[in-house]
């Protein structure tokens, strides 16, 4: 064992549970942007008139920022220092594209309220994997 292995902290459980949440998380929203630009899923007329609001840089926004958030909890696993800059800049690009939405759009006109809840439940969630991070970086956890 190198004296650089036994410096390594070991990697919490929670940094496993949230790679893979947002690792799936992640994936699952650029796949879904591509099936929904795609024309692959079938939508009631008001949810096609909705997505028409969007432009190409709103769908790219969102590809952007799970790509962002995709590297971020990557940086995070591997215990990497810059999975907290990363993160919050994919947090505050979150929190930006959906102040654009609610702007541009009325999403409570198409999305339940249970979905709108559960998009505030996402957002506070997010905020605390950020803080978390921050807390790992201070305590040491990620070194490198």
């Amino acid at each position: 064992m190198t004296e650089e292995n036994a410096a390594k902290p070991k990697r919490p459980i929670l940094v496993w549970v949230i790679f893979l949440f947002y690792l799936v998380s992640s994936v699952q929203v650029i796949v879904g942007l591509f099936f929904v630009t795609a024309g692959g899923v079938e939508m009631t007329p008001e949810g096609q008139a909705y997505l028409a609001k969007f432009t190409v840089m709103d769908r790219v926004i969102g590809y952007v920022n799970a790509a962002v958030t995709l590297v971020g909890v990557t940086l995070l696993f591997a215990q990497r220092r810059q999975a907290v800059n990363v993160l919050a800049l994919a947090f505050a690009l979150n929190l930006f594209s959906t102040a654009v939405v609610w702007v541009k759009t009325d999403p409570a006109s198409v999305i339940a309220p249970t979905g709108l809840l559960a998009q505030a439940v996402g957002i506070a969630l997010f905020g605390a994997v950020v803080y978390y991070s921050w807390r790992l970086l201070k305590r040491g956890v990620l070194y490198r």
